[in-house]
């Protein structure tokens, strides 16, 4: 088999990162995961590290073109719903599923790693704010406090699968709201 694009290499590279950790990434591994050989991989890469700086620029680049642009409407169910579609929609999608989750391994012990999390995190906070400003009087205190839930539900989706916890999050937190 041969290498078809390099994006395929950066694809398969966060997809073992994400199942395996990245203790159990090498470039063997990932050339018997591609079905190739070793040496195949140097003719697109000179390094591991090089695979890891290029697998980061591929999938920041994918999130910035999904967007960060939200509509906002009069109704705060709306905007809140929207806001945690949105991000459930980007976490679980089939092309970022794997990255997101070695974003999630790998910023313990990663300073890429680690400044592509936390500008995903400080995202989610703004737009937060955003939304929550335009309807709630006491916003200072609100607004983190829903950030912080939106992003431990969308680490608890990566790691379980589960997005149960992102719906209750979307129809929960704005009766909450009405009640301050």
């Amino acid at each position: 088999m041969t290498i078809e694009k390099k994006e395929d290499i950066l694809i398969k590279s966060a997809r073992i990162i994400s199942e395996d950790g990245i203790e159990n990434y090498s470039m063997q591994k990932l050339a018997d995961e591609l079905g190739v050989r070793k040496a195949s991989l140097y003719h697109h890469y000179k390094s591991k590290d090089e695979i890891l700086r290029a697998m980061h620029d591929y999938f920041h680049a994918m999130l910035m073109k999904k967007g960060y642009r939200m509509m906002l409407s009069d109704n705060l169910e709306d905007n809140l719903s929207d806001l945690v579609s949105h991000w459930q929609n980007l976490f679980l999608s089939e092309e970022m599923y794997d990255y997101l989750r070695c974003l999630l391994i790998m910023r313990q012990t990663d300073q890429r790693s680690y400044e592509e999390w936390r500008s995903i995190s400080l995202t989610i906070e703004g737009q937060s704010q955003v939304v929550i400003e335009r309807h709630a009087k006491s916003a200072q205190m609100i607004s983190p406090l829903f950030s912080a839930l939106l992003e431990l539900s969308l680490e608890r989706a990566l790691i379980n699968g589960e997005s149960g916890t992102l719906e209750e999050l979307s129809t929960s937190f704005p009766a909450l709201l009405h009640r301050l």
